[in-house]
């Protein structure tokens, strides 16, 4: 199973916009823009269906914050491929590696648009790719624990770990060391802004960087740059001089 998700880079927030499965046998897509919370969280939370995932993180962060769906019993593959590789390496990566398949046109849908409708059958034939390989990279990676003495520690790591879903509430912009790095005075400036940004970028339905750039508001709070002239020359007159006004107050 994988998800295709919207993550503020075509419109404003996060949205689960494509659920691909495949059983070993057959492929399916399902649009969740037609399917009931209820009946995701049915499939989701189900204790009777497996789920191979890899690298699931981001995945259940999405659901959880868009439906307050916890998805359960995964099987993420993304755990032992860091017991044989040291660190969580990319699907691809792991699938030319374990498997020597090479996935192509990866570049190409990194930054696709997954809410048009309908999506593209390129588009769909590539998203299924992520899920076609599981079942094989599955069998590979256990015979590879096996072989190599490594499964107690996959299994410990199974056993030990919170499963918790973490959602970091600090927006990733504010982890940044450029953030960091900001005087307590420059930081209420930056705060500010940026709260400003996402009420608009939120109106417009806009992703935030397409209101103001984040590096411009890293300009504006240390006096680099003006508010005036970082607002995107799109952003509509009314909404220019509403930002403006509310960050003078």
């Amino acid at each position: 199973m994988d998800f295709e998700g919207e993550f503020s880079l075509h419109q404003y927030g996060e949205s689960l916009c494509l659920i691909q499965i495949f059983d070993g046998k057959n492929y399916f897509l399902i649009d969740p823009v037609h399917i009931s919370t209820r009946e995701l969280k049915m499939l989701l939370e189900s204790t009777n269906i497996v789920k191979i995932f890899y690298d699931a993180q981001s995945d259940k962060a999405l659901v959880f914050k868009k439906y307050d769906i916890e998805i359960q019993a995964i099987l993420d593959l993304a755990d032992p491929v860091y017991i044989l590789e040291g660190q969580i390496r990319g699907l691809d990566a792991m699938i030319q590696k374990y498997l020597n398949i090479t996935i192509t046109q990866k570049k190409k849908f990194q930054k696709h648009n997954w809410t048009i409708r309908p999506i593209a059958e390129e588009a769909l034939e590539y998203a299924l790719k992520d899920v076609q390989y599981l079942f094989k990279l599955k069998d590979e990676l256990m015979e590879q624990l096996s072989r190599r003495g490594l499964l107690e520690d996959y299994i410990r790591r199974l056993v030990t770990r919170d499963n918790k879903v973490k959602i970091n509430p600090i927006p990733g912009i504010k982890r940044k060391k450029e953030y960091k790095k900001l005087t307590k005075e420059q930081k209420r400036t930056f705060d500010s802004l940026y709260e400003i940004r996402e009420k608009y970028a939120e109106k417009l339905n806009w992703p935030p960087n397409n209101v103001i750039s984040n590096s411009l508001l890293h300009k504006i709070a240390t006096g680099g740059e003006t508010l005036e002239r970082s607002i995107h020359d799109k952003v509509p007159r009314k909404f220019r001089i509403d930002i403006l006004r509310e960050f003078k107050e």
